[in-house]
């Protein structure tokens, strides 16, 4: 069934027209009004952040006066490009340390309310047939995502914290509805084209805070201090505009693939060369971060991705020499990277990777006594210590923190029942990719295959890492492309045959 019938009407009268018309114009200056009286005494982000606000909806109205496709474009291209940008506000603010600690207000949520608003103006003058469209499957995974976990309350000690998280993951479920409803594959194809020209600028950026060793002075876009790594020299990790060379890199390995498969796909040369070159920036980006995670994902989403493309024709002579010159490129690539990637396996990572285990069992003593919900949504750094029964989380002596294991983190806290809700939407886009990509255009297959193999990868990472609920710009990342796949499986589903009345006699 498809619930976007629920949302379609007839175009209205030149009149409604108008009426609605003014009805928008006048909330989008009370809209205005109202953040620019609460700007005075806030932080330059904040400031920028309220600015913008105020002058995104009047640009696109204006816009939209003149080309609706071109408003639809812009601000689609202007969402995919904001996903790696850390310009953010937090509000009701707690240190913490792990999942959410305030309800955090960046230019991503402000431009998913922008879509929102534009997509009503759309749906009400009847530019476009539908408001929402929702594939059924990614929907009630939403659905249970926002429900299950809040089975954990009932063991919660700070039922605050465990809202913040809540209101996270709303706002990553309005991100996935969001994407599900372009109704375009155009637009579909801008997106993914916009994250290609952020991959681009983030391998650039992290190019030259590995070689020039300091920050760029682009803290207002989320840039944060260099780390430092020794590995029998002083290595500088790159960061970006994400914050941390980890994060980072989960920006990298989560592309890579569908640059890949788009680079592998049936189109255009220059297209193809793009994509090509995008999954080469992926590569060289992910060293500049010495995620070690990172690396041994490659090898396992990159087969994965071959292997859906090509299908039985991977042992054509086709597919034979592109496997041969990409195998020449990586080789080449792994030749010059190998005395970094050597230092970073073999010198010492002051017991970073020994303390993994000692974490997981602490985790799972925890897991013992709370199986089924849980510790609480967002209370695993507070609650650690005082429900460990092994004592190895006083590894974290004198802070907070969380296991480095994206898995054993989400048990801990929702149990088995939420974990389940956790990972059903990563599942439900990979069964999308295994039954609509073989009968999807070579295109929108490339990026359903990508998608999959790159959310496999992050799982696959999760196992020593904590993973997207770490960072805010990567879950908006991921929760998008599961409403990219989603968009692409209503437009490709096979259909279902309709049943006539002599049948039914």
């Amino acid at each position: 069934m498809d619930y976007s019938d629920y949302f379609q009407q007839k175009p209205p009268s030149k009149q409604l027209r108008f009426y609605i018309n003014l009805t928008f114009c006048l909330l989008v200056g009370g809209i205005a009004a109202a953040v620019a009286t609460t700007l005075g005494n806030m932080s330059n982000t904040a400031i920028v952040l309220g600015s913008l606000a105020i002058a995104i909806l009047p640009i696109l109205l204006i816009v939209w006066v003149h080309d609706d496709k071109l408003t639809a474009s812009l601000l689609i291209a202007a969402i995919a490009f904001s996903l790696p940008l850390n310009i953010d506000a937090n509000l009701f603010y707690r240190h913490h340390v792990g999942g959410a600690s305030g309800i955090t207000i960046n230019i991503t949520v402000i431009l998913l309310f922008v879509f929102f608003f534009v997509w009503a103006y759309r749906h009400s003058i009847g530019a476009q047939k539908h408001f929402i469209k929702i594939y059924p499957p990614l929907g009630w995974a939403a659905l249970v995502l926002l429900t299950l976990p809040l089975l954990s309350l009932v063991n919660a000690k700070d039922i605050g914290l465990a809202g913040l998280e809540w209101i996270r993951l709303l706002c990553l479920v309005l991100a996935m509805l969001a994407t599900m409803s372009l109704q375009s594959e155009r637009l579909i194809k801008l997106w993914v084209f916009i994250l290609s020209v952020q991959v681009f600028i983030q391998a650039g950026l992290a190019a030259a805070q590995y070689t020039l060793h300091r920050n760029l002075g682009l803290d207002i876009f989320g840039e944060k201090e260099i780390v430092r790594q020794n590995i029998g020299y002083i290595a500088s990790r790159a960061t970006g505009t994400l914050g941390h060379p980890n994060i980072l890199s989960y920006f990298f390995e989560i592309l890579a693939p569908i640059m890949l498969a788009l680079a592998l796909s049936k189109q255009p040369k220059i297209h193809r060369l793009w994509y090509a070159m995008a999954f080469a920036a992926c590569i060289g980006g992910v060293l500049t971060t010495l995620s070690r995670g990172s690396w041994l994902t490659f090898p396992f989403s990159l087969t994965i991705v071959f292997v859906f493309i090509y299908g039985q024709r991977i042992v054509r002579v086709k597919a034979g020499s592109v496997i041969f010159i990409l195998g020449c490129f990586l080789t080449v690539m792994l030749y010059f990277a190998y005395p970094v990637i050597e230092k970073r396996f073999t010198h010492t990572d002051y017991k970073s990777s020994a303390s993994r285990m000692p974490l997981n069992y602490a985790a799972l003593s925890i897991i013992e006594q709370y199986p089924a919900t849980g510790i609480g949504l967002n209370n695993f750094a507070d609650s650690f210590k005082r429900y460990d029964t092994t004592g190895y989380s006083r590894i974290f002596s004198g802070y907070q923190h969380v296991v480095h294991n994206l898995h054993l983190w989400i048990i801990t806290e929702v149990g088995i029942i939420g974990f389940i809700a956790f990972i059903a939407p990563f599942f439900i886009t990979m069964r999308i990719a295994w039954k609509i990509a073989p009968r999807a255009p070579p295109i929108p297959k490339a990026i359903l295959i990508g998608i999959s193999a790159g959310l496999l990868a992050h799982l696959a990472h999760g196992m020593v890492s904590p993973g997207f609920r770490i960072s805010v710009t990567v879950s908006f990342l991921i929760f998008t492309l599961m409403g990219l796949s989603g968009a692409i499986a209503m437009r490709y589903a096979p259909k279902q045959p309709k049943i006539s009345a002599a049948n039914n006699t």
